[in-house]
């Protein structure tokens, strides 16, 4: 026990750092600030959703039901998300080998670095239940104890799908050797994730779409029957929801000890396979591909600096796994599945429509195009910072930023190109989305198109605040490429604020008199593009006087 405290101890303060450990206190009190007025439109929103059906679901007698909806939403995060912080943290870390060389038994590791991974992962079960509890207090009728009962089952419920996704990397590191290699594990697992989510969002419609009236009885049944269907990937949520809406402890024991026994079972399976697994984790790949003359000249040929540059940095984006999955891959899936989805399910419901009348009305209603106007700014927010490639522009750089320091080209350039790299990317992103929303609902042309430039002002302003704060304080210091993306606090800050700003703008439509809508968004519009030039200009200026603080 000595030892696995001690070795948690150390883990913590090496690894449990979202900045590069330089920072001041002033300043990371600032992000922090920054970052939890950013997380607050996305907490009211699940707030005011749960608050609203809630009361549904107690006049069948169904409370526990959606309680145990929303513990298995904060699994299912939990466990997505794992799947990449797991590798890293237990194979591909740098401190491996020398953990591996000291006088400390598997479970010692094992169950200090479990540790680290359940504190990182708290995050997503607070974002979920605390909005999910407020809403409970808020309707009333609930136990004394709930309160109490939430903070255990907070506590709890990160172990056991940590636990899955534990032994799910431990199981394919030991036996699957071809795993070894880390650029090829992030790469594949990747793919994995993204395939897990598509399979839980068919799961989700499945429920609603396919037996409707067997669904309609097992609610209208009392006793919180739905429960069962998390008993497949997670056992312990239906007795935990039932201890939070009931107060029944007797409940609350049976979640605590399933728990438990999934912890025992991975310390049982880790003791034997844990050490011949993560001997040699830390390799990678080198292709040594050989230049010919030729060659060497058609890459070596004089052109635009800051398109040579974009180029550079791109080629690294597409050829680095942990980058291309956080940074490219979501720029090419996210249209899909707006495409996929609504697609399969359209016979149950989108072709109960005449969607050439519904959109005939609607491009015939007063200041339409000012609903365009405010979408589009609004989205580019959104859209534009998805892929975290100007959130992430130095600090991907890590250990080699100096790099920067030297090469024959002003820090503005090489700022403005990674800058303009994340504005490709954003616009892209949102010229997919208006190409697969124009598949489903064909709008006149004309509207995409005012969408797509309009949502480059958006896109230009967001990233270029993004790379700015990414130059004010850059995570310079990590083992692995995943890190510089995924445990980057002003990545998560800048995904926020991103995601804020898009809420604001579009909730705002719903507060400006009808009178005023057409105007009030050329307003927005003229304002948002001087607004947008300014800060490119400014990320520049801003490059040259804190690339010299580096």
């Amino acid at each position: 026990m000595r030892k696995y405290l001690t070795l948690t101890n150390v883990l913590l303060k090496c690894g449990f750092q979202m900045t590069d450990g330089k920072s001041k206190k002033w300043f990371k009190l600032f992000l922090y600030v920054v970052l939890a007025i950013s997380f607050l439109p996305m907490l009211g929103l699940l707030y005011f959703t749960v608050d609203a059906l809630l009361p549904l679901y107690s006049q069948i007698d169904q409370s526990a039901l959606m309680m145990g909806v929303m513990l298995f939403l904060a699994c299912i995060l939990i466990f997505i998300f794992s799947l990449f912080l797991i590798p890293s943290i237990f194979y591909f870390s740098s401190d491996l080998e020398i953990l591996l060389a000291l006088p400390l038994k598997s479970i010692h590791i094992i169950g200090a670095k479990f540790t680290v991974c359940v504190l990182y992962e708290y995050l997503f079960a607070a974002s979920i239940l605390v909005p999910t509890y407020a809403a409970y207090l808020h309707q009333g009728n609930i136990e004394w104890s709930f309160l109490p009962l939430g903070i255990i089952v907070m506590v709890l419920l990160p172990i056991f799908p940590l636990v899955l996704s534990t032994l799910f990397t431990i199981l394919l590191m030991r036996f699957v050797p071809f795993f070894k290699n880390r650029d090829r594990f992030n790469l594949i697992s990747s793919i994995l994730v993204v395939g897990l989510g598509m399979s839980f969002s068919f799961f989700m419609n499945s429920l609603g779409t396919q037996s409707e009236s067997e669904l309609l009885q097992a609610l209208m049944s009392g006793g919180s029957s739905l429960l069962s269907l998390f008993m497949k990937l997670f056992p312990s949520i239906p007795y935990f929801a039932r201890a939070l809406v009931e107060g029944n402890l007797w409940d609350l024991f049976i979640g605590i000890v399933i728990t438990l026994l999934a912890l025992i079972v991975l310390l049982s399976i880790g003791k034997f396979l844990y050490f011949k697994g993560a001997i040699g984790s830390s390799e990678t790949s080198a292709s040594h591909k050989q230049l010919s003359e030729r060659k060497l000249k058609q890459l070596t040929h004089r052109g635009n600096k800051k398109w040579t540059y974009l180029k550079k940095d791109f080629k690294i984006l597409l050829r680095t796994p942990a980058y291309f999955t956080n940074c490219l891959l979501m720029v090419i899936i996210f249209p899909i599945l707006m495409l996929v989805f609504p697609l399969l399910n359209q016979q149950d419901g989108l072709s109960a429509f005449d969607f050439n009348t519904l959109i005939l009305y609607l491009q015939r209603m007063d200041h339409f195009l000012a609903y365009v106007i405010w979408i589009a700014l609004g989205a580019g927010f959104l859209f534009g910072i998805f892929n975290q490639i100007s959130a992430t522009a130095i600090s991907r750089e890590g250990s080699q930023y100096t790099v920067m320091k030297y090469i024959p080209m002003s820090y503005r350039d090489q700022i403005h190109a990674k800058l303009l790299l994340g504005v490709l990317a954003g616009v892209i992103g949102n010229v997919a989305m208006a190409a697969a929303m124009s598949l489903l609902v064909p709008f006149a042309w004309y509207y995409y198109v005012l969408y797509c430039l309009i949502s480059t002002i958006t896109t230009l302003l967001i990233n270029a605040l993004a790379i700015m704060l990414d130059l004010a304080k850059p995570k310079l210091v990590w083992e692995q490429e995943a890190a510089a993306v995924k445990q980057n606090l002003g990545t998560f800050v800048a995904l926020m604020l991103g995601m804020a700003l898009c809420i604001v703008t579009i909730v705002t439509v719903f507060f400006i008199p009808q009178e005023w809508l057409m105007i009030s968004a050329i307003i927005a519009l003229v304002t948002t593009l001087p607004l947008a030039i300014g800060a490119y200009v400014l990320a520049g200026s801003y490059a040259e006087r804190a690339m010299r603080k580096l």
